[in-house]
C-alpha cells in the first residue's frame, strides 16, 4: 500500500475514525492490526518475517536486561541476528556477484578456472519492503537496552513500536523511548494536531505527486540516454534528481508524520532545509536526520567518534559514510557514493579547521557571500554525487559525469523540463518556501503579516480549510502524472 495510492486514502480515514471512536483500551490493538494490514497488503508472507524479528528482539532485550553478567554476548548475538537477516535479504546476490567478478578477474590473470560461466549466479530473493529501517530500529532498541535503558516489557507495545504504519517502509527511524512515552500518555483528540496532520499530508502529496513524479520523468530521459546529453542536460538531470529524491523522501515523511498526528502521535523531523547548508557537515545534520543521527550514535561514536586523534576522526567519518552508502543499496555505485561523501566530509573538516586557525578566513566567514557561495558549492557537490545514486551502474555514472563537461546546446532533457508542468508548480512551491522561511526567521514585514493573518484565518475557519483542502486536492490531481510512482526509498 502506497501513501500516494487511492487505497491508502480509504485506509487512513477508516483507521483514524475507528481509533478515536473506540475506547482507549482498544486503540493500540487497532493500530497494531492496521499496521500489519498495511505492511501485509504488499506481500502477506513477509508479515511473518517482521513478526519473527519483533519476537526475537523483544526477548534479546529482556535477556540483556535480566542476565547482566552475560549481556555483552547476548547483545552480540542480537546484532548478528539482525544484521544477518538484513544481509541475507539485501546483500546475498551482491556478494555472489562480487565473488563472480573477482573470479572473472582471476580467470583473466591466471587462466583459472577454464569453464567460468558468463553470468553471475543469483538467488530468487525478494527484498522485503523497509527491512533496513526495521533492522535499524531493532538495533537501536537492543543497543540502548544494553546501555541502560529499560526494555519494553509489554510485548504488544513493543510490537506497535516496531510496526507503526506511519513510519513503516522508509522511516523516519523512531527512538523507542520517545514512542513509549507517547504510548503511556492518555492522548486526547487535539484539533490543532489534526489540522497540522492534514496540512502535512497535503504538503507531502504535493511534493511527491506534483513535483517529484514529474521531475522523475524529466530526469529519466537523461539517464535513459546519457550518451546523447551535453553539459546543460547532464547538470539538469543531476540537479533534477537531487531535488526529486528530496521531494520524494520528504514528501513521504510529511505524509507519515501527518498520518501519525491524526492518530495523536508525533514522529521525528527528518529534514531541516538541507539545501541551505553552507558545508557538507551541515548538510548531513539537516538531511535524513533520523538516519544521520543513527549512524552517529550507533556507528561513528562506537568507532571512537570525534574524541580521538584527527586522523582517527577522519577514518571514522570515512568508514561511517562508506557503510552508509552500502546500506542504501547492494551495488558498488552506492558504495562509491558513500566513499565520495566520506571523502567530502574529511575535506570539509580540514577546511573548517583551517578557517578556525586563519584570522583572515575567520573574519570572512560572517559575510553573506561566504555563506551563499558555500551553499552553492555544497549543492553542486551533492548533485554531482547523486549521479552515482541514480545511475544503474558505475559505467553509466562515469559516462554522465563525463558529459557534464562537454559543452552542447540544451537538448531533450531541457526541452522536457520546459514542456512539463514544473515551471508552474515549482514556482508555486518556491513561493510557499519563501513565505515559510521568512516567517520562520521572524520577519515582520507587510507580506509576512498577511501570511500570518491568512494562517490564523485558516486555523479558525472551517470553511477556509475545507475550501483550501479541496483546491489543493484538485491541484494535486490536475498536475500529477497518470501513473502512480512508488517512493524512491522503498528500494532501500
Amino acid at each position: 500500500m502506497l501513501f500516494n495510492s487511492f487505497t491508502y486514502l480509504l485506509f487512513l480515514p477508516i483507521v483514524v475514525a475507528l481509533h478515536w471512536l473506540l475506547p482507549r483500551a482498544f486503540r493500540r490493538g487497532l493500530l497494531l492490526l492496521a499496521s500489519y494490514f498495511f505492511y501485509m497488503s504488499w506481500m502477506p508472507a513477509y508479515g511473518l518475517l517482521i513478526f519473527g524479528l519483533t519476537v526475537a528482539n523483544y526477548f534479546f532485550a529482556l535477556a540483556i536486561a535480566h542476565f547482566t553478567s552475560q549481556r555483552k554476548p547476548i547483545l552480540i548475538a542480537g546484532l548478528v541476528f539482525n544484521l544477518g537477516s538484513l544481509c541475507f535479504f539485501k546483500y546475498t546476490n551482491f556478494l555472489l556477484n562480487s565473488l563472480w567478478l573477482a573470479a572473472g578477474w582471476s580467470h583473466k590473470a591466471i587462466h583459472w578456472p577454464p569453464d567460468l560461466v558468463s553470468t553471475s549466479p543469483t538467488l530468487n530473493i525478494i527484498l522485503p519492503l523497509g527491512i533496513s529501517f526495521f533492522t535499524f530500529e531493532f538495533i537501536h532498541y537492543i543497543v540502548d537496552v544494553y546501555r541502560g535503558s529499560k526494555p519494553l516489557t509489554n510485548f504488544w507495545h513493543f510490537s506497535l513500536f516496531a510496526a507503526f504504519f506511519p513510519s513503516q517502509i522508509a522511516g523516519p527511524i523512531k527512538r523507542f523511548q520517545d514512542f513509549n512515552c507517547q504510548l503511556h500518555q492518555n492522548v486526547d483528540f487535539s484539533k490543532e494536531k489534526f489540522q497540522q496532520g492534514l496540512s502535512l499530508i497535503f504538503l507531502g502529496l504535493f511534493k511527491k505527486m506534483v513535483l517529484s513524479d514529474n521531475l522523475g520523468r524529466v530526469v529519466g530521459i537523461g539517464f535513459a540516454h546519457p550518451a546523447q546529453m551535453g553539459a546543460i542536460d547532464a547538470w539538469v538531470s543531476a540537479a533534477g534528481f537531487t531535488l526529486q529524491i528530496f521531494l520524494d523522501f520528504s514528501g513521504y515523511t510529511d505524509v507519515g508524520r501527518g498520518s501519525a498526528l491524526l492518530l495523536g502521535y508525533k514522529l521525528p523531523e527528518n529534514f531541516n532545509w538541507p539545501f541551505l547548508s553552507a558545508n557538507l557537515n551541515e548538510f548531513w545534520r539537516r538531511w535524513h536526520i533520523s538516519l544521520s543521527t543513527w549512524l552517529r550514535d550507533y556507528l561513528f561514536i562506537p568507532l571512537g567518534g570525534s574524541r580521538v586523534s584527527s586522523w582517527k576522526v577522519k577514518r571514522n567519518l570515512f568508514i561511517t559514510m562508506s557503510l552508509g552508502g552500502l546500506w542504501h543499496g547492494a551495488a558498488w555505485h552506492y558504495v562509491i557514493w558513500g566513499i565520495f561523501h566520506g571523502t567530502g566530509l574529511v575535506l570539509t573538516k580540514d577546511w573548517l579547521d583551517l578557517v578556525e586557525k586563519t584570522p583572515v578566513l575567520k573574519r570572512c566567514q560572517g559575510h553573506f557571500l561566504w555563506h551563499w557561495s558555500g551553499v552553492a558549492l555544497t549543492f553542486l557537490f551533492v548533485a554531482y554525487a547523486c549521479i552515482l545514486f541514480r545511475a544503474q551502474d558505475l559505467p553509466q555514472a562515469g559516462l554522465i559525469m563525463q558529459r557534464m563537461f562537454q559543452p552542447a546546446l540544451p537538448g531533450a532533457v531541457w526541452q522536457a523540463l520546459l514542456n512539463s508542468t514544473l515551471p508552474v508548480s515549482g514556482s508555486i512551491y518556491a513561493m510557499f518556501l519563501w513565505a515559510s522561511r521568512r516567517r520562520e526567521l521572524g520577519k515582520n514585514e507587510p507580506d509576512i503579516r498577511l501570511v500570518s493573518w491568512l494562517s490564523r484565518w485558516w486555523q479558525t475557519s472551517f470553511c477556509a480549510r475545507a475550501t483550501g483542502y479541496a483546491c489543493l486536492a484538485l491541484i494535486i490531481l490536475g498536475f500529477a502524472p497518470e501513473d502512480v510512482a512508488p517512493f524512491i526509498y522503498f528500494q532501500f
